[in-house]
């Protein structure tokens, strides 16, 4: 980098010695290197912003493929056991009909008592 109006004293009294066009061109070769070392960070910046946000998505999506592939085990489960809740009680109801009846008359009677209240 060209030196500049702030680098050391040996170069302001070299900078003062030199001509004023000489200075103008000198400060605008700084501003467009200023300039292009920031566009250099920025486009840095930006990829590096576009890679976390990658790989965010991906661990993202990761995690949603293996909530909905639990989901679907869960609900694949619950399934399964009110099938079998469903059996046992039909086989229940059919080898004992009248303390199914009882039973469903005492819940009854209990419901009751306690909307009276």
């Amino acid at each position: 980098m060209a030196t500049g109006l702030f680098s050391g004293s040996g170069a302001k009294k070299r900078f003062v010695d030199t001509p004023i066009d000489d200075q103008i061109t000198e400060l605008r070769d700084e501003i467009a290197s200023l300039a292009h070392l920031l566009s250099q960070r920025g486009a840095d910046a930006s990829k590096d912003v576009r890679t976390r946000a990658h790989n965010a998505r991906e661990h993202a999506e990761a995690g949603l493929q293996d909530l909905i592939e639990t989901g679907e085990q869960l609900f694949a489960d619950l399934r399964s056991r009110y099938a079998l809740t469903e059996k046992q009680v039909r086989h229940t109801v059919r080898d004992h009909p009248f303390a199914t009846l009882g039973a469903a008359a005492a819940v009854g009677l209990l419901i009751a008592a306690l909307l009276r209240r």
